[in-house]
């Protein structure tokens, strides 16, 4: 039977969701929809240490020393720090509108829908093989997942990492959600909070012959972002694999019929892979806030659940409209599940595929430390409320504002802030090059604290900075 979760604090429903201007401005109760074995909070956000990539294939592993060149073409191939993605870009930017009446990847697959759509039952045939299995695997004295602060809830079973720890440090299994295969050679698409903090992933794929059998590929991430919550992971083998086709969910609206498909279950031993979920598009812009930053999101009735996050959500052209990332669980909730769009998620996978992180995000270009009375006494701070600079990037126009070590900021552009997610929350909504105003209380030589108000102008994000 469903169960409800909420926190030990409070009924998370009691404060129903604002709306402003036809927008849902708060999601409460989301649960993230990726299946963990054990107890914990969720994954973090943390990249693979190691750029080794396995391709187990039956008996056989390959390994590699880095990822070979994608398809030959007569372009000059785009290379990054991850090597040539030019495969992956062109995917992005080969997106299809609904109503194409092309198909995903050569198949017997005929659309006998109107207007060129598929049925439900052509379309799982069409795709289901781009959707793929993510199992994944943390560190085996790892004390907990870490904490994923948009997500509240997780669906868990069987023993916390950490709690029986073995003697090899091998990576333990903790959990799974889902995957979209997005070009040949073996570019996947899937949420950041399916795959942070993980040791290890796994990624199993369909044989495309054999309905039987399944090929399980040690997988390397690409990039992954938590404020967006998408990350693109890497498989690697001689065979191409069948890939999706990116869609654009600008041409959705609300009544439209969608399909979700992903790998639902409980725990590795009960689980419902390749689950396919009909239903309608419920509405559009629903607005809910990750890390600070703001997410539109697609509301769907069709049927979401433990396992499905990094799914696809398709149109029934065969298009990747959406990533399925959560969904609403409370008492008199029903059928309110959410996606990613996918043209929000484009530009995110861009920059993770050229640079490994979201360049274009505005930050201030500090590490800071929130305060609360124990880290007040701690840092000697004189408040116990703002965010203490322990650190500043020397390249960023923050070096240069004023701003110093030890320096606590209270506000920005005159709102309060005492954590980190305030202050995305504000800058989120900028771009880089932007200047805010920091009021700042800094401590004085007659052992008081004066406040002083310091601008900011906002830098490009980078791996390291926070």
């Amino acid at each position: 039977m469903e169960q409800n979760y909420y926190t030990t604090e409070q009924n998370p429903m009691e404060n129903k969701p604002k709306t402003k201007n036809g927008k849902l401005s708060t999601v409460i109760a989301l649960v993230a929809a990726v299946a963990i074995v054990g107890g914990g909070a969720g994954f973090g956000g943390a990249f693979l240490a190691s750029n080794l990539i396995k391709t187990s294939d039956g008996d056989k592993v390959i390994s590699y020393d880095a990822p070979p060149g994608a398809e030959k073409n007569e372009e000059k191939p785009v290379v990054s720090q991850n090597g040539d993605v030019s495969s992956a870009l062109n995917a992005i930017s080969q997106s299809q509108s609904g109503g194409g009446t092309d198909k995903i990847f050569p198949s017997d697959v005929v659309p006998t829908g109107p207007n060129g759509t598929y049925t439900s039952e052509e379309l799982y045939a069409a795709v289901n093989d781009t959707i793929v299995l993510v199992k994944v695997y943390v560190d085996a004295n790892q004390g907990s997942y870490g904490s994923y602060d948009y997500y509240d809830y997780y669906f868990g079973y069987g023993e916390k990492p950490g709690s029986n720890k073995n003697n090899n440090n091998e990576p333990v299994y903790a959990g799974f959600g889902s995957g979209i295969v997005f070009t040949k050679d073996g570019y996947i698409l899937t949420n950041a909070h399916v795959v942070d903090d993980a040791a290890k992933l796994e990624v199993v794929v369909n044989d495309y012959y054999n309905k039987d059998l399944t090929h399980t590929y040690e997988a390397k991430v690409i990039g992954s972002d938590t404020s967006a919550d998408v990350a693109v992971i890497k498989i690697e083998r001689d065979e191409e694999f069948i890939a999706a086709q990116i869609g654009d969910s600008d041409t959705l609206s609300p009544g439209q019929e969608v399909c979700a498909i992903g790998n639902p279950g409980v725990t590795a031993d009960i689980m419902f892979d390749h689950t396919i979920t009909k239903g309608i598009i419920s509405g559009l812009d629903r607005a809910c806030l990750s890390e600070g930053y703001e997410l539109t999101l697609i509301q769907t009735d069709a049927a979401i659940n433990s396992g499905n996050s990094g799914g696809g959500l398709f149109d029934m052209y065969g298009n990747i409209v959406g990533i399925v990332n959560s969904k609403i669980i409370a008492t008199n909730y029903e059928g309110i599940g959410f996606a990613l769009t996918i043209n929000e998620a484009k530009p995110v996978m861009e920059d993770l595929l050229n640079y490994g992180y979201v360049k274009s995000r505005p930050v201030l270009g500090v590490t800071t430390v929130e305060l609360n009375e124990y880290r007040a006494e701690l840092y000697g701070a004189k408040l116990s409320q703002g965010l203490l600079i322990a650190d500043m990037e020397e390249d960023a126009p923050v070096s240069k504002s004023g701003l110093k070590i030890s320096d606590i900021i209270t506000k920005i552009n005159g709102v309060n802030v005492s954590s980190v997610s305030d202050v995305q929350s504000i800058i989120g909504k900028l771009k880089v090059g932007d200047t805010i105003t920091a009021t700042v209380a800094r401590a004085n030589e007659r052992g008081g604290v004066d406040s002083i108000e310091i601008e900011i102008e906002l830098t490009e994000s980078k791996q390291t900075k926070q």
